[in-house]
């Protein structure tokens, strides 16, 4: 009896089994296909613009103020500017928090991101409009009307889509961030000429919950990371208002101007670039105060550099590197009979700035 009662159990079991094997097989051939890599790329960069989300984030910039240099000595006959780098950094890191609201009413995105530590600061956008709401008695007041933009805003606007073949892309498993499923990309570069990311998103809708940009050490230049976030309906148009008690509003909107005369064809090159990035522009413009000869923008797609060419200051000039998070400025001066300075601002690498610096040269008429 015992023996019977054994084997209809074995054949129960067996039978149950195969039914669960079965219908496990039926889901995964009638299941969607994972998406890949690429796919979930394209879906963070539609999630930006087009979800609603009101988070609170952290960010973090690792900082090596300045690289200490040998002054150069003014230009004279006979006499080359002696120029040499320096070896000590000094490092700082700062770590920052934000809240960020993001809506689209009627097809217009809406956004407003706060400064949480310091002074109560907001930048608010509508569509392509951007307002700093600060405070009175704010020092950036004092920029007239030239304020910074807050130091996410990279992060928002960056498009992973749009990177060339010079990075490779890959799945890395799943983790929680915020409370949230996540999915975790890395983007590696092929060389040694650019910086790589790791990033985890939203299982569900693809949002960035954090960011990891790397150097070639894998040393973490800046993170961006979510604490809390809601996605969704839940997202009051109301917190799109300025939170600031006596807002000052400036806006960040250049003035119409009048369309500028074809540029001049600039005699600047770059010996050497990384490659995959290619010239985006290239003028007679520099930065403010400086006599501008020349400057060049090149970019792979993800990362940007520019290059500025610009006369060498009566007094000589220093070889200065600075870094904020990934953002190099890197200033070589050129010796000679035409001495000038490169300046060198962008998200790349030191060394990788040096060289372009270094290879700047003015193309014969």
């Amino acid at each position: 009896m015992r023996h019977r009662q054994f084997r209809q159990f074995a054949l129960l079991a067996v039978t149950l089994a195969a039914a669960t094997a079965t219908a496990a097989t039926a889901t995964a051939a009638t299941a969607p296909p994972a998406k890949t890599a690429a796919e979930w790329l394209r879906q963070m960069d539609d999630a930006f613009r087009a979800l609603d989300y009101d988070g609170v984030f952290s960010y973090y910039t690792a900082e090596r103020p300045q690289q200490a240099a040998q002054a150069a000595a003014p230009p004279s006959a006979g006499r080359e500017l002696a120029l040499r780098f320096g070896t000590g950094y000094r490092s700082a890191a700062r770590l920052a928090t934000y809240r960020v609201v993001h809506k689209v009413i009627d097809g217009v995105e809406r956004e407003r991101i706060e400064h949480l530590d310091g002074p109560r600061r907001e930048v608010l956008r509508i569509g392509d409009r951007i307002v700093c709401a600060l405070q009175p008695g704010d020092e950036l007041l004092a920029l007239d009307g030239a304020l910074p933009a807050t130091p996410n805003v990279g992060i928002f606007a960056r498009r992973f889509d749009r990177m060339g073949d010079s990075y490779r892309v890959q799945l890395r498993g799943h983790d929680r961030i915020a409370g949230r499923n996540a999915v975790r990309l890395a983007i590696t570069p092929h060389d040694q000429d650019r910086f790589g990311y790791q990033l985890w998103l939203d299982e569900g809708t693809g949002l960035l919950l954090r960011s990891e940009l790397r150097d070639v050490e894998a040393a973490e230049l800046e993170i961006f990371q979510f604490a809390s976030v809601r996605i969704g309906d839940g997202v009051d148009a109301a917190d799109l208002a300025p939170a600031t008690p006596n807002a000052i509003l400036h806006d960040l909107a250049q003035p119409a101007a009048p369309p500028p005369a074809a540029p001049q064809p600039s005699p600047w090159r770059a010996g050497w670039v990384p490659r995959g990035f290619h010239m985006a522009s290239a003028g007679r413009q520099a930065p403010a105060g400086a006599a501008g000869l020349g400057t060049m923008v090149f970019s792979d797609g993800l990362a940007a550099f520019s290059v500025f060419i610009e006369a060498m200051p009566q007094d000589g000039a220093n070889n200065v590197v600075s870094r904020r998070g990934a953002t190099v400025v890197l200033t070589h001066a050129k010796p000679g009979a035409a001495a000038h300075l490169v300046t060198v601002v962008g998200e790349v690498p030191v060394a990788t700035a040096r060289r372009v610096a270094t290879s700047v040269y003015r193309q014969s008429p």
